[in-house]
């Protein structure tokens, strides 16, 4: 337990004294390979057609921003789940049928950018990122929401555009998350779900 809090201490003390958020600058692999792990605080992998995640990403155990979109990945290795330090991970056009649960290991995560995957469905687990302050679901098929984002008190917008929904649906989602932002397409004149 001391060493978790040693270590949370540690990634809030490199956030207040590294690079203010909009100047973030991102590594790639090879150039972080250059400089010494604990320096590396953003790596961007989108675009390389990965359908595995590089093992030695679990070396940065310092990593705030992730960004693995546009890819070909399906799956999270569990060494995600470890990156405690992750504020932002981005897996937008990849090819996850089913929510990754490794996410919900991100106790500090708090932008989550997962549009334009198949999956149908999110892990009530999600319920664990209770950091989290935005979500991007943005043409991502969703049947529904998860319960877990009910309880979700710091969640403050969720983007739900691309996903055809009857208009007595998302009323019934804005009036339950009356303190989420979301954005829906105007509604459709479909059956309800």
């Amino acid at each position: 337990m001391k060493k978790l809090l040693v270590l949370l201490f540690l990634c809030h003390s490199i956030f207040l004294f590294s690079q203010k958020e909009d100047t973030i600058h991102y590594y790639t692999l090879e150039e972080a390979h250059t400089i010494h792990s604990d320096s590396v605080f953003a790596i961007n992998l989108s675009k390389m057609k990965l359908t595995v995640i590089p093992k030695e990403i679990q070396n940065y155990k310092n990593l705030r921003h992730l960004n693995l979109s546009k890819n070909k990945l399906s799956e999270l290795p569990e060494f995600v789940g470890n990156l405690k330090c992750l504020i932002d991970l981005n897996l937008s056009k990849n090819n996850f049928t089913s929510f990754p649960t490794e996410i919900c290991k991100l106790n500090n995560l708090q932008r989550l950018i997962v549009n334009q995957n198949p999956f149908t469905h999110i892990s009530e687990c999600i319920v664990n990122l209770d950091k989290l302050k935005y979500i991007d679901l943005w043409d991502t098929p969703l049947e529904t929401f998860p319960n877990a984002f009910l309880t979700m008190k710091n969640l403050k917008y969720i983007d739900m555009r691309g996903i055809v929904y009857g208009p007595s649906y998302q009323q019934k989602w804005i009036r339950h998350l009356h303190w989420i932002r979301i954005e829906f397409d105007a509604p459709c004149d479909c059956m309800e779900k």
